[in-house]
């Protein structure tokens, strides 16, 4: 949507699309003056009933705000800008909208999610019938696919970029997308197709896109280095520093991340040459640029290559260093990408309830209290299955491991029935208890999809799942996500006061808790997982036995004896029964 497109015009003469516009010239040389006029602007289309309007206000102010680092803001902004234009048919808006939503999730690590919405964006512009964006949209698709390794399907988007780009007349967008090519390729180790696409961009920059010529010389002479073609890898940086020396006595603004691209290949070259000392000089530059820049992967990067190098030269003081403010940048990287998650979920989550909020008190203030009681059970449980629909995106890594939570919640609920338990409080477990793993939605997949035993590290990181996940369902209404909310905090304490996260005893961890941790135990034993076969029933059993009185509550474990006894009479005489 263009922001010239029809408006009506305030009292003063400026319509929406004259304050968008005024903002979109100004917004390079005084930001907050063009965050103050599109704030105008969606005050002004919200009081003429503009909707399409205000949602392309809304996506200016998401975009201002990324470009400002506040990142956090501009993905909850572009969120709304994204449903709002969805509500009016406002395409081209949503499609910016899930664009800027995909960078975002993307510069959090979040690849998996950032690759979700580059797809929808792609979907719908394709829907609408644009094709003039079509190429840097698939360029987008592709540097996400090549973040995630996969390298084959990044190089046909690509290529399928580069098709989009033709009778478009836009050779700036075809040097980007020929330069990514070469990176692709170089991370392949092909790089005799990395000096050919290299070459191929840095003649199209030349003409059309002066700003990425020092990345791309970069970028070439890390692949001539690797061919140990050093002379040629020399006049590449020597001609990217003379591009840089000239853009700053113009005064022209330099790319952090170009000028760090030049010094990361500087060193390369003289690593290559064993000039290790003159390496780490260039090195430590550009982690001191990319860390000013908040280039927080590039940093990691250059920490690696700073360990590895001082390790090689038997300076282990220094290679430690490195190695410990690498492992910072790590933590900081996971936990960037699992705040992006929760709030996420809590928007999503927060948007629903709302919705369903005002649905309830429509409906008590035009029908009578029983349709109004009846309609709220139907609109609590509709919240409660597509949380469980959120919570199964944790789980899908194996067919098993998907079912676990509705067996859990089922096993659960039969358990409180041989505990006597009142019929209301059956059914809230049971409902309540398919939640009890949401929080896993904020663990990294490495560590959920790893096959092997964890390290501690990894351990301390996969038990902050029952945080996030009471994080996830805190401040409901709903008695149901009430208890949700305390299952998914405490299923892992142990009646001897040695679980987590808040080392509860005996029977202040709450029942419902109790209940689904011995559920989750038994049905986690009898599954296959990715490192381990599942156990026989007989073997389940007692294990949880074993554990009765110091990990489970003697009464719920009573209660799962009994109850695979009775299912099972064959196995009564090997459980004693």
């Amino acid at each position: 949507m263009s922001p010239s497109s029809t408006r009506g015009d305030e009292p003063g003469g400026r319509s929406v699309g004259t304050l968008l516009d005024q903002a979109r010239e100004v917004e390079n040389l005084d930001i907050a003056l063009a965050r103050s006029l599109v704030q105008q602007a969606r005050v002004l289309a919200r009081t003429q009933h503009d909707t399409s309007g205000e949602a392309e206000a809304l996506y200016r102010l998401a975009e201002l705000s990324y470009a400002s680092g506040l990142s956090n803001e501009a993905f909850a902004v572009a969120l709304e800008a994204r449903d709002l234009a969805h509500r009016c048919g406002a395409g081209k808006t949503e499609v910016s909208a899930l664009n800027l939503i995909a960078a975002v999730q993307y510069h959090a690590a979040n690849y998996s999610e950032a690759l979700a919405s580059a797809m929808a964006a792609l979907e719908l512009y394709r829907s609408i019938g644009e094709r003039a964006s079509e190429g840097m949209l698939l360029n987008s698709l592709a540097v996400i696919q090549h973040s995630l390794r996969d390298t084959d399907r990044a190089i046909v988007t690509y290529e399928a970029a580069l098709m989009a780009n033709k009778g478009q007349d836009r050779p700036d967008l075809d040097a980007i997308t020929l330069a990514n090519m070469a990176k692709v390729r170089a991370d392949r180790n092909e790089d005799l197709l990395a000096v050919s696409l290299g070459e191929s961009a840095l003649e199209l920059a030349s003409q059309h896109a002066a700003e990425f010529v020092p990345e791309i010389l970069a970028r070439l002479a890390m692949a001539y280095v690797s061919l140990s073609a050093l002379d040629r890898a020399a006049s590449c940086l020597d001609d990217a520093d003379a591009v840089l020396r000239d853009r700053t006595a113009r005064r022209v603004a330099l790319s952090p991340g170009s000028v760090v691209t030049v010094r990361i290949a500087r060193g390369e070259l003289y690593v290559a040459q064993h000039l290790r000392d003159h390496a780490l000089r260039e090195w430590g530059d550009a982690l001191e640029l990319a860390t000013q820049a908040g280039m927080t992967e590039v940093a990691l990067t250059l920490r690696e290559k700073l360990a590895g190098l001082n390790k090689e030269m038997g300076r282990f003081e220094q290679a430690l260093v490195h190695q410990e403010a690498r492992y910072v940048l790590n933590e900081e990287i996971f936990n960037r990408g699992t705040d992006l998650r929760i709030k996420t979920l809590q928007i999503q989550h927060d948007t629903e309830a709302a919705r369903h909020q005002a649905e309830i008190l429509r409906l008590r203030t035009t029908e009578v209290d029983q349709r109004v009681l009846a309609r709220t059970d139907e609109l609590e449980q509709n919240q409660l299955e597509m949380l469980a629909r959120v919570a199964g995106l944790a789980e899908t890594y194996n067919v098993d491991v998907a079912e676990h939570p509705r067996r859990v919640a089922d096993l659960a609920g039969r358990i409180a029935e041989e505990l006597g338990q009142p019929d209301e409080f059956v059914a809230r477990v049971r409902s309540a208890a398919l939640l009890h793993d949401i929080g896993k939605l904020a663990t990294p997949e490495a560590i959920l999809m790893k096959g092997g035993a964890l390290t501690s590290p990894e351990f301390e990181v996969m038990k902050l799942h029952t945080v996030h996940g009471a994080a996830l369902l805190h401040g409901s209404n709903s008695p149901i996500l009430q208890m949700a909310e305390e299952i998914a905090l405490s299923h892992h304490e142990r009646w001897d006061g040695g679980g987590y996260p808040n080392r509860l005893r005996g029977d202040t961890i709450p029942l419902p808790a109790r209940i689904v941790g011995v559920a989750d135990v038994f049905d986690a034993l009898l599954g296959e997982r990715t490192y381990k076969r599942g156990w026989s029933p007989v073997d389940a059993v007692q294990f949880i036995v074993a554990g009765r009185g110091t990990q489970f509550d003697p009464a719920v474990v009573d209660a799962l004896f009994t109850l695979v006894a009775r299912n099972e009479p064959s196995l009564a005489p090997m459980l004693g029964r």
